[in-house]
């Protein structure tokens, strides 16, 4: 008894079903199924729109209508900061009660993001610029030191007091006359001059810095008698590029450090031609860093007084 009466409520259902899609036109029901059966709810958003205004007395007008006013606030709430949902709705629901705020959003959200990207970029761009202008200040620095490093080693080797500079070993002539900028010559004098430019940091900014210094040999009769590495406060900017700071010309300790950061770079260099154990002789201020021996004498000279020139000089001793 219980499953007849089940299966004849069952059958009065199919009727009642079977009787609404005959009441209603074919095109009704065809956009009414589109709306039931859309995948997404995207899909549902546009397919009810479609319904209700190609339909507008359908016989879903009610059901479908009542499901957009529920579905359409709680799209826009849930996407409100989510631009692709957005647009997505705009692109569904056009004209819909929610549409404006909708847009208007999207709106807001293009701009902010507008803004983002521009200032993002801008902060590339900067940080870009910040970092090629680092990069060329640390290869400034390490110009100038290696520079230096390399003359220092080059006039510690130099023995052929007497000798023309075409005589001398083939690093010293090809460093000294080929590498630019190639040396300077006259009847008594040879002179190379070497600018490197640097930065270094000085409070919140990367201060610019020119570091130059020369290369000479004096000759006698066209041989070499002495040769000297010299520059204007040259110990300075040594010690700004070791200890990457500046060193303010009033500041007299950061002065100090610095000519005892050029005498140990100096002194490291100068070491496997002028080894300490066997050369180290006594300095008298002005002189910081004295080698004597093999026939030669190395003084490193500092500067008394801010303007004159730190100096790297070698040439033959006088005795045995």
């Amino acid at each position: 008894m219980r499953n007849a009466l089940l299966a004849l409520a069952l059958c009065l259902v199919g009727c009642v079903e079977m009787g609404h899609r005959t009441a209603v036109a074919v095109d009704d029901f065809a956009s009414y199924r589109r709306f039931r059966l859309a995948p997404t709810v995207e899909q549902k958003l546009a397919a009810s729109v479609d319904y209700l205004r190609h339909n507008p007395d359908g016989g879903y007008h009610v059901e479908v209508l009542r499901w957009l006013k529920h579905a359409e606030v709680g799209y826009v709430v849930r996407a409100w900061d989510d631009p692709p949902r957005l647009r997505a709705f705009l692109e569904a629901v056009p004209s819909g009660a929610y549409s404006g705020r909708a847009a208007e959003r999207l709106v807001e959200l293009e701009i902010t993001e507008e803004y983002r990207q521009k200032s993002a970029h801008a902060f590339d761009v900067k940080a870009a610029a910040m970092e090629v202008r680092l990069a060329k200040a640390e290869a400034g620095r390490r110009a100038l030191l290696r520079g230096v490093v390399g003359w220092a080693r080059r006039l510690s080797r130099l023995r052929k007091f007497g000798a023309r500079i075409s005589e001398l070993d083939d690093d010293m002539i090809f460093a000294f006359r080929l590498d630019p900028p190639a040396a300077r010559c006259d009847d008594v004098l040879c002179t190379k001059t070497v600018i490197v430019d640097y930065d270094v940091p000085e409070g919140k900014a990367q201060s610019a810095r020119e570091a130059i210094y020369d290369i000479g040999m004096r000759l006698d009769h066209g041989g070499v008698r002495a040769a000297w590495l010299t520059g204007s406060e040259l110990f300075t900017r040594i010690g700004e590029a070791v200890r990457v700071s500046a060193v303010a010309p009033t500041d007299l300790g950061a002065r100090v450090e610095a000519i005892g950061q050029a005498t140990q770079m100096i002194a490291l260099a100068v070491e496997p031609a002028l080894p300490a154990s066997r050369c180290e002789a006594d300095a008298v201020s002005p002189v910081v860093l004295r080698r004597v021996c093999d026939g030669v004498e190395l003084r490193v000279t500092s500067a008394l007084e801010l303007g004159e020139e730190d100096r790297i000089s070698i040439e033959p001793t006088l005795g045995p």
